[in-house]
């Protein structure tokens, strides 16, 4: 690996994140169209869902967290060897899930379940080590991403379809909520901060009664999704937080961001929450079969756009590039929109395979042109030095 690579930690979890993230999905929009599964073990969907969680998402929560957890901390980064070592680990999971049939499934769960451990443990040292009791809680989400982990592969070995939900759920949830943290943090600051400097009246302001609250109802209606599927208390507070979230973000001043891509496309990260959390409350109240409108507004629609946006910012940022969007970063946020967007509204149509059907290979080769672009783009940035030392 390059000495670059190996400079801080989101670079090769970056670059493993984009591969896993377009190679994971076309693998899965092979088999909807009736080719062979990329695994004889894992059934596609449960492969699907688990890969996307455990391999794209995780890989961009260790490239964040391994890179900003010194700059929280003040501390050494994670570089080197260390770093080519869970980054191997990472992608080891990933090869052992292909070949489970020959190697085992206990002995490829294994290793795959490896890796949240570590990662816990190497954010958590400087964090208690500094007393930054502040930054704490999500070494507890990392940590409860590992147990999820766990509670996928036991269930996918009892065949215990309850278990495999609250793993992948669980584990999607847990990712909900470090967005709802994180995104209150840095999507009105980074606004803030940008208008600032192009001379724009600065009128960003959080809610300190509505974020709060918002955050609040929307943790609580994840909790009671996962305890009691399909509850009538689930669907209320999924339904109050909807609109709690838009009153979030309305404070952001959204409309002064939309001639800078790098901005507009967190605001609208954070707006895909609002409408996952809608789809919930609608799905549950209602008995409207659109749970995957749901879960798919919150993973391809809030994650898939808010883990780009985080991506490139960061990318360009650390590497001492300006943080502005190209042609092709544009392209990048206006693919995994759109396919999110016709991922979802296909969803609607779930009684009628005409819609449904095209709407997820369409939506998805979308999506997935999203990933192959920012793996095109920016993996010269990633293995390059930093444009100031070049």
């Amino acid at each position: 690996m390059s000495s670059h690579l190996l400079s801080v930690g989101y670079r090769p979890f970056f670059l493993l994140a984009g591969v896993n993230a377009w190679g994971t999905m076309s693998a899965w929009l092979i088999a909807l169209a009736g080719g062979r599964p990329p695994t004889q073990v894992w059934p596609p969907p449960t492969y699907h869902a688990h890969e996307m969680i455990f391999g794209t998402v995780v890989a961009v929560i260790a490239g964040f967290l391994l890179t900003a957890v010194p700059n929280w901390t003040g501390t050494a980064r994670v570089a080197g060897g260390r770093l080519a070592g869970l980054a191997l680990l990472h992608a080891a999971g990933r090869l052992v899930l292909l070949f489970s049939g020959s190697i085992g499934p206990v002995q490829a769960a294994l290793v795959d379940v490896a890796f949240l451990p570590c990662l816990a443990i190497l954010i958590a040292l400087p964090i208690l080590r500094t007393r930054n009791w502040r930054n704490l809680p999500v070494v507890a989400v990392v940590l409860g991403m590992a147990a999820a982990n766990v509670a996928v592969h036991r269930g996918l070995a009892l065949a215990d379809y309850r278990l495999l939900r609250v793993g992948t759920h669980g584990a999607v949830y847990l990712v909900v909520i470090l967005m709802l943290i994180i995104a209150g943090r840095v999507v009105p600051n980074f606004t803030r901060n940008a208008l600032m400097r192009s001379g724009i009246e600065v009128r960003v302001r959080n809610r300190p009664r509505w974020g709060p609250l918002a955050v609040g109802v929307a943790c609580l209606a994840l909790v009671a999704d996962l305890a009691w599927p399909d509850s009538r208390v689930g669907g209320v507070l999924a339904l109050l937080a909807a609109p709690l979230l838009v009153v979030r973000q309305s404070g952001w001043q959204f409309p002064d961001t939309l001639r800078y891509p790098m901005l507009w496309v967190l605001h609208v990260g954070h707006f895909w929450l609002a409408i996952g959390f809608a789809c919930i409350g609608i799905s549950t109240l209602w008995a409207v079969g659109i749970g995957a409108a749901a879960l798919h507004a919150l993973t391809a629609g809030a994650m898939g756009t808010l883990m780009l946006g985080m991506m490139t910012r960061v990318s360009l940022g650390h590497s001492g590039r300006p943080i502005e969007a190209g042609s092709g970063t544009v392209w990048i946020f206006a693919l995994v929109i759109l396919g999110a967007t016709i991922r979802i509204l296909g969803a609607w149509g779930w009684e009628a395979a005409a819609i449904y059907q095209p709407s997820v290979l369409i939506g998805g080769a979308l999506w997935t042109a999203a990933w192959v672009l920012f793996s095109l783009l920016y993996t010269r940035i990633l293995i390059a030095p930093a444009a100031s030392k070049a």
